[in-house]
């Protein structure tokens, strides 16, 4: 017999709870012996609820070009996709070593720590095992895919509503994570170069001798 769970409205929000009371108890296991100080889970949800546990793609790729340098961007996907393709500034930290003593070793508690991963979900748990030990932890909102969507896509191919605001905004951050120089001045046309010389013709051979042809008997 198949059964289908469908959760709308209040069983949603229910279940919603309950993941995240496993999850802070969860982290709260994790953090004893950390030395990270009391486990405050009222105060994290209450930064959950409001949303400021994570990092849009668009306020990421500003802390890039303005290159601030007080925070850390790890990329917890395995080490193949990391070389594939990361954004800019991150560090490859997959997950499965993360929480090894390897993995927080590269993280500092004097910057915020922005973890992201293909989606939403392993990034918003790893942050809330870290943000539990004590660390500034964010989230890339979405992951990966909403960072080539918004940053790497141009707006007018997009699949939802055309909204032209900022669209210079975004070209010109799609150009600098593209590899191309935004705003750098067009180069000066050069000066025509010179015609050549028109090709010297060849001397010209005297012609061969034509082979001559000996007739035989009775031609004339």
């Amino acid at each position: 017999m198949k059964v289908e769970l469908k959760l709308t409205g209040k069983s949603l929000a229910a279940a919603v709870v309950v993941f995240l009371a496993m999850a802070l108890a969860l982290a709260a296991t994790v953090a004893k012996g950390t030395a990270s100080g009391p486990v405050n889970a009222a105060s994290i949800a209450q930064t959950i609820d409001a949303e400021q546990d994570h990092v849009t793609p668009g306020e990421l790729a500003r802390w890039i070009l303005e290159k601030k340098q007080d925070y850390q961007l790890i990329d917890i996907r395995p080490q193949w996709q990391f070389e594939d393709y990361h954004i800019p500034t991150a560090i490859d930290i997959p997950l499965t070593t993360l929480f090894q003593d390897a993995g927080l070793k590269q993280l500092s508690r004097e910057k915020k720590i922005v973890l992201y991963g293909f989606g939403a979900g392993h990034a918003a748990q790893a942050q809330l095992l870290l943000g539990m030990k004590g660390y500034r932890a964010y989230s890339l909102r979405d992951g990966i895919v909403d960072w080539w969507e918004t940053i790497m896509t141009p707006t007018s191919i997009r699949s939802d509503p055309p909204n032209p605001a900022g669209y210079r905004e975004a070209k010109q951050l799609r150009e600098h994570f593209m590899g191309a120089a935004p705003g750098a001045a067009a180069a000066e046309p050069s000066a025509p170069a010179a015609a050549p010389p028109p090709p010297t013709p060849a001397p010209q051979s005297a012609p061969a001798p034509a082979n001559k042809l000996k007739l035989g008997h009775g031609c004339s």
